[in-house]
């Protein structure tokens, strides 16, 4: 049994564990309303009428935006062929391919360090900190426009990429190779929500950092583990 074998029989059980979890946890918030002060239960009035109301911005709350780019990169990083170049025997023209797209890495670290050491610097903060600076709050989005990038530079230099349609189809490929996480993504977020919603976990003496550590493994982890069996 190979490791991808591994991956997709964890992430079964994770996606029927989930949807176990979220039904016990309707008839279980709602035992505890009864008998406990402060437990908002999911099946009485007003948990129905917050789960109706809320299906949408659960999921919302994921930041779809922020995942999307970071999928984005990694296709390009993916198709460009970059990732693999670095562990085979590589051609003449994918070595050039090399060069240039460091080049071209090099030229834009530059460009942003002139941003950031520049007097008046632009990506720094009012008090010339990195601290909730232009720079700290975008340096998701520069990171992955950086592997766009360094992507789109390998991938057409190398002869990877020629056409528009290859272009496109890079960016996107991996969204067309995991389309389930997107199912575990949905029932993720209205478990977690609703988790939170029915103040069980403060009861409990957490103080947020359990919901926290369901969060970063629902939703990347299971995330890193689609991208594994892609890859």
């Amino acid at each position: 049994m190979t490791y991808k074998d591994h991956i997709q029989r964890l992430l079964k059980y994770l996606f029927w564990g989930m949807l176990i979890a979220l039904v016990l946890l309707l008839f279980i918030s709602w035992v505890l309303s009864v008998y406990v002060d402060g437990v908002q239960g999911l099946l009485t009035t007003r948990g129905i009428r917050w789960m109706c109301v809320n299906i949408v911005p659960n999921f919302a709350s994921v930041h779809i935006a922020k995942l999307m780019l970071g999928l984005m990169a990694i296709s390009v990083l993916r198709e460009s062929g970059i990732l693999r170049a670095f562990r085979s025997h590589i051609s003449l023209k994918q070595r050039r391919a090399l060069q240039i797209t460091g080049v071209s890495v090099v030229v834009v670290l530059i460009l942003f360090s002139l941003l950031l050491l520049l007097p008046d610097p632009v990506l720094l903060s009012a008090f010339g900190t990195l601290h909730n600076s232009a720079f700290s709050k975008g340096l998701f989005g520069l990171l992955a426009c950086l592997a766009i990038i360094i992507g789109n530079v390998y991938g057409y230099t190398s002869g990877r990429f020629t056409t528009m349609r290859d272009f496109m189809q890079a960016h996107a490929s991996l969204f067309a190779a995991i389309p389930n996480y997107f199912v575990m993504l949905f029932i993720a977020s209205q478990f977690l929500n609703c988790l939170d919603y029915t103040g069980i976990l403060p009861l409990l003496g957490d103080d947020g950092t359990v919901l926290y550590v369901l969060k970063g493994f629902l939703y990347n982890g299971t995330l890193l583990l689609y991208i594994l069996l892609a890859l």
